[in-house]
């Protein structure tokens, strides 16, 4: 971060002449000044931003690996399983889940609702967990609703949804407008802090082809490559 300003306090000293002060050594904890950064500028573009303590998240687990000097943004969907709904319910549900397969805690460090809201998930100090084995210096992101077309996945839950949408009832969700621009004005925030140089969706990510990972669908993927448009940045690279 430059041309911020820090509020620091020292012990005050007692000044005798002819001798000098003793050096204070001041240390300002910078990580945490960029992570109120962050929020303040989602605030002052008027969105919605909850912190972990205000959805009620579960405490992360102890010696959690910490990160830093980000430069790629993941932008996931929280799967086939959701639709818009509770934004804070949701972030429970997927950091509940989440815990339960082994992880230290939400792999996530952003979430999107429908309606606009962000939420943190994992403290931004600290690696996230979104990109199996390709996680230093990535930020992720999830919407909080299933970005997939009826045919992504190959099995019977798409088989499902193709059936239906024979029928004549569509299945496919679009992102709303005010979860498009939480997800523009975050993105703005990040830049604004740390040197972003790629933007990508879970699937273009090293290794998640192999994984057959569809994430985060196919209308999450006309995003990711509308955002790369529109801020310059760069897709992730192919190869680890």
């Amino acid at each position: 971060m430059t041309g911020k300003s820090f509020k620091t306090t020292t012990k005050a000293q007692e000044v005798k002449i002819g001798q000098p002060l003793d050096p204070v050594a001041v240390i300002v904890d910078d990580r945490a000044a960029t992570r109120e950064a962050i929020i303040r500028k989602v605030r002052s573009l008027e969105h919605q931003f909850v912190e972990r303590s205000e959805w009620g998240a579960i405490s992360a687990k102890d010696r959690m690996a910490s990160d830093w000097d980000y430069s790629m943004i993941a932008f996931h969907h929280a799967g086939r399983s959701y639709s818009c709904g509770h934004g804070a319910d949701q972030m429970k549900d997927t950091q509940e889940e989440q815990v339960g397969n082994k992880y230290d805690d939400i792999a996530y460090h952003f979430g999107i609702d429908c309606s606009g809201v962000i939420y943190e998930g994992r403290d931004i100090r600290l690696k996230g967990g979104s990109v199996r084995g390709y996680n230093t210096g990535v930020i992720g992101v999830v919407f909080l609703n299933n970005l997939t077309i009826a045919a992504e996945g190959d099995d019977i839950w798409a088989l499902g949804r193709e059936t239906i949408e024979r029928l004549g009832v569509n299945t496919t969700d679009v992102i709303p407008s005010l979860q498009i621009d939480a997800a523009t004005s975050l993105i703005s925030a990040l830049k604004s802090v740390f040197l972003i140089k790629q933007l990508g969706g879970h699937r273009e990510f090293p290794g998640r082809a192999a994984d057959g990972k569809i994430c985060p669908g196919n209308v999450g993927m006309e995003f990711v490559r509308n955002m790369r448009v529109v801020t310059g940045l760069l897709p992730p690279p192919t190869l680890p």
